[in-house]
Order: C-alpha cells, then sequence, then structure tokens
C-alpha cells in the first residue's frame, strides 16, 4: 500500500510530463490544461483503487498491476481530451508519451 502523499506526487509529476509534451507539440490553452490536469486525476484515482484492491504486489521486478493500470489512465486521460476538444497536433505523440511516462513515473516513484 502506498501513501497517498507518493500517490499524488506521481499524479502531479505525470501531469506535468504531459503538460511538457503537449507543450512542445503545439497544443495551446484549454487542451494543455485539460490533458494535463485529467492526467493528474486519472493516475491519483486508478492509484488509490490500487491501494483499496490490493494491486500493488509486484508481478515481475519493479512492476505492478497497478503501475500496468497507470500507462492505460495517463493515456486514455489525453486520448478523451484530444477527442473531446478541437483536433491538436501531435495527438498520438502526446497520448503514447504520456502513458509511457505515466507508466516510467509510476515504476519508479512508486
Amino acid at each position: 500500500m502506498f501513501s497517498p502523499l507518493s500517490i499524488v506526487l506521481a499524479g502531479v509529476i505525470s501531469g506535468a510530463v504531459v503538460a511538457g509534451l503537449a507543450r512542445l507539440s503545439g497544443w495551446r490553452g484549454r487542451s494543455l490544461a485539460f490533458a494535463a490536469v485529467a492526467t493528474v486525476v486519472a493516475v491519483v484515482t486508478w492509484r488509490l483503487l490500487g491501494n483499496v484492491l490490493m494491486l500493488n504486489e509486484d508481478f515481475m521486478p519493479a512492476v505492478s498491476v497497478a503501475d500496468v493500470g497507470s500507462l492505460i489512465a495517463g493515456g486514455l486521460a489525453v486520448a478523451l481530451v484530444a477527442a473531446w476538444g478541437r483536433p491538436e497536433r501531435r495527438e498520438a505523440i502526446v497520448i503514447a508519451g504520456g502513458a509511457v511516462a505515466t507508466f516510467v513515473v509510476n515504476v519508479v516513484v512508486l
């Protein structure tokens, strides 16, 4: 079980990475902000749920089911923002980069 503070830290770092990727990809304004916030919310929600459902046991060195779920949560949050708003540039890069970054951050931080 991970502390809520470390979960929030992982979420904030993931959101910052998504914001940076979105900014480098040319996203502006609301889409960029929503993608970052959605990533933080998705990661924090998923990891807290992972604590409740006890999904933090590693099935291979340093990787748990909750870590793999973070990969999906991070990518899905950005994908939903991209689908909801007006078309943005390089959406696939931001979605894939956000998913991978979220996974890596969760493996390293948690």
